[in-house]
């Protein structure tokens, strides 16, 4: 076994992936060759007899005419048998192998998972009666992303990959490791503080078919799986993250049987969930069969079944009372996906699944200006279906994934597990920051300032919403939930701008009309509508569904949030009107919550407020700290200079907890720095003044501003 040189490729920034255009596959010349060996059985099954006679001959030759005339009938490449297989216990490795496999689990009975349960019942155990004829099934390359990959994850998904798919069918795993190499393109010197260098080494000595490809900068997700694809060999790509296990030998015959039926398809795993705390258990039941879908916010979620609900007429408006009523009391069936056979999805995760090669140069790989995470996904999904194809999820195609949520502390010191930590390098690269050490703007997402990560996945659905969605209504309905305004901010408009120009975007939209595929009005009748049982959430129609936040739960309108719990429950999307203790959306807040309220009205619910901060001050036993000497100027500062500050404190329905920070500000500053402190009441109702008066409050420093509408 030959030892792999790690390879160091950079990316080109503009250059057009055109690769693999074979005109006939590999898969092709199997069927052909097929095709052929059968033409000349034919032909020497028909060889002439001396000694029959010619009007036989004459008839036989009319009959093979007729036969010859037909096709015949193709066997499929599957079919269930009367028991059970091992597919569950059965590995490829040979004596040899398996003892060089150190982080290979066995999942069954007795083993380390699942507290000695195992997970074969995870399965339906209709799956291990399927039989596969091999020699018809494509090869397979693995194309592993990784990145900040502790705790052996990459080890344990390339061995359960080798040990668990067939040699003959898999040709090659290939490794992208997107960690960066420290010095280039401006990366840090700890961009790979949490990569244990050696586990590339052992993953090469473990089978001459896993390669590893380097990146020297960090490209994301959707630009390695394009490295990873540009490498491989097989007939079939299966894109994986870098922390999965494989549960059964057959996990890629199921993924299979559908693209060799239909070559315009993409298979995905139904996903059981690993622990990601350091336990690497799995967890007590099989993880849900649901249909892939993405929320309002663009972020891919599931729904566990469709139909249940009445279907809406599009509008209340062209129907009677009666009408509507008899409409709504329709009873429909729960429909919940198949406990077996491939289902159709709208949408999946953006890996875990399998697509011939050629399918996916067809539709162009993915976008090359996709950066990080996000978008990858929907992305494949709307060209897949708008182009022809398919997306199918398989219940028998089981996979563990660990999905990196919370974060641990190892010898290596703390591990941020998601989201990524992002080099400034990248963040401004993309205009996320500064370009060209120019401020690119606040960044508002959902009412506040988005983090690096938010500002890159947002660009990254931007420049999905350009291509697939275009000029529908629903584009503005995104814009509109995301950023408050149907009309973009210049720093997420420069985002739009840059796509129009790019010529990564404009290849996609130029495939886009080559393959004649569809529009997303199209896409949501006959796609989303189908398979889902209602409009995607952009869409115009879609008003039975639409949602708002009220920061942790949703309600249908701002007024329901409340639930009888006031202000609490009135958050995200919603604003409370102490005037008038109502809930409105955040953006008529201004408009309804400032005008002037009957009197009676706003005495009564300053009065209410009122009494709610007296009892907080007697459950608190008192509003003021306990009285404390201050603190003094050091005697090293006495004979400098000195900068005076001024404090300013933005409060907004504080009740009483303001006077105390104002309090800790002058107890704990000398008085020869702290010219001042300023507090800035938001419009509280009642003003903060009624809990703490100005006299009062000026003997800290104190003086008030108060503004009439809140900022």
């Amino acid at each position: 076994e030959q030892q792999q040189q790690v390879k160091v490729v950079s990316l080109p920034k503009d250059d057009v992936i055109d690769k693999n255009d074979k005109s006939e596959t590999d898969f092709d010349l199997i069927r052909n060759n097929n095709a052929a060996a059968a033409d000349e059985e034919d032909d020497e099954s028909t060889d002439g007899n001396d000694d029959t006679d010619d009007d036989d001959n004459n008839n036989d030759t009319d009959d093979n005419e007729e036969e010859s005339s037909v096709d015949e009938v193709p066997t499929p490449v599957w079919h269930m048998a009367s028991d059970p297989d091992d597919s569950f216990e059965r590995i490829f490795l040979t004596p040899e192998q398996k003892p060089k496999y150190k982080h290979f689990r066995d999942l069954g009975k007795g083993g380390p998972v699942n507290k000695g349960k195992g997970i074969k019942h995870f399965f339906n155990p209709i799956c291990r009666h399927y039989r596969f004829d091999e020699s018809r099934l494509p090869t397979v390359s693995v194309v592993i992303t990784t990145q900040n990959e502790p705790d052996n994850w990459i080890s344990i998904t390339v061995e359960s990959i080798l040990a668990r798919t067939p040699p003959n069918l898999l040709v090659d795993v290939i490794v992208v490791d997107d960690n960066g190499i420290p010095g280039h393109h401006g990366l840090p010197p700890n961009i790979r503080k949490n990569v244990d260098e050696a586990e590339w080494d052992y993953l090469k000595s473990l089978s001459p078919k896993v390669k590893v490809i380097q990146h020297d900068n960090r490209e994301g997700c959707a630009r390695s799986r394009l490295t990873g694809a540009k490498a491989a060999t097989g007939e079939v790509l299966m894109f994986v993250d870098s922390h999965i296990e494989m549960e059964s030998s057959t996990w890629y015959h199921h993924l299979a049987i559908p693209i060799v039926e239909n070559p315009q398809t993409i298979t995905m795993q139904t996903i059981d969930v690993i622990d990601d705390l350091g336990t690497k258990d799995y967890g007590a039941g099989a993880g849900p069969l649901q249909y892939g879908v993405v929320n309002d916010q663009f972020w891919f979620s599931y729904q566990v079944d469709r139909f249940g609900d009445y279907m809406e007429p599009l509008d209340p408006k062209d129907f009677t009372e009666e009408e509507l009523a008899e409409r709504r009391g329709f009873k429909y069936n729960a429909e919940s996906p198949h406990l077996r056979e491939p289902y159709e999805t709208p949408f999946g995760p953006g890996s875990l699944f399998a697509i011939r090669r050629d399918e996916f140069w067809r539709l162009g790989g993915y976008d090359e200006g996709l950066y990080v995470w996000g978008g990858e996904n929907t992305e494949m999904a709307f060209k897949m279906w708008m182009c022809g194809g398919r997306m199918l999820m398989v219940p028998c195609s089981r996979v563990g994934h660990m999905y990196r949520q919370h974060k641990e502390k190892d010898g290596r010191g703390a591990l941020t597990r998601w989201p990524p930590t992002l080099p400034q390098e990248m963040t401004d690269r993309l205009g996320c920051a500064y370009k060209n050490e120019t401020y690119t703007g606040r960044f508002i997402v959902l009412r506040h300032p988005a983090d690096n990560f938010t500002r890159i996945t947002t660009r990254n659905n931007l420049r999905i919403m350009e291509t697939y969605v275009g000029d529908h209504p629903a584009k503005l309905a995104y814009y509109k939930r995301m950023f408050g305004q149907e009309k973009l901010m210049p720093e997420f408009q420069r985002f739009i701008d840059e796509w129009k120009v790019d010529p990564a975007a404009q290849k996609q939209v130029s495939l886009m009309k080559k393959n004649k595929c569809h529009d997303f009005e199209w896409w949501d009748k006959y796609v989303f509508m189908r398979l889902t049982g209602r409009h995607h959430p952009w869409h115009p129609h879609n008003g039975k569904y639409k949602q708002v936040n009220c920061g942790n739960h949703k309600a249908k309108t701002c007024q329901l949030c409340p639930q009888g719990n006031g202000r609490d429950w009135c958050n995200g999307d919603c604003s409370w009107c102490a005037t008038s203790s109502k809930c409105f959306p955040a953006e008529e807040f201004t408009q309804k919550c400032m005008k002037a309220p009957k009197k009676a009205a706003l005495e009564a619910s300053m009065k209410a407020v009122i009494e709610a901060a007296n009892m907080q001050k007697e459950k608190a036993g008192g509003i003021h700290l306990p009285p404390r000497e201050r603190v003094k100027l050091p005697e090293s500062m006495k004979d400098k200079p000195i900068l005076t500050i001024s404090v300013v404190l933005p409060c907004g329905f504080e009740h009483d907890y303001f006077i105390r920070t104002a309090e800790s500000v002058f107890y704990e500053t000398p008085a020869e720095i702290l010219k001042e402190i300023v507090i800035v009441d938001d419009a509280s109702a009642p003003p903060l003044e009624q809990s703490w008066s100005e006299a009062a409050a000026a003997e800290f420093g104190v003086k008030y501003v108060r503004l009439n509408e809140p900022a």
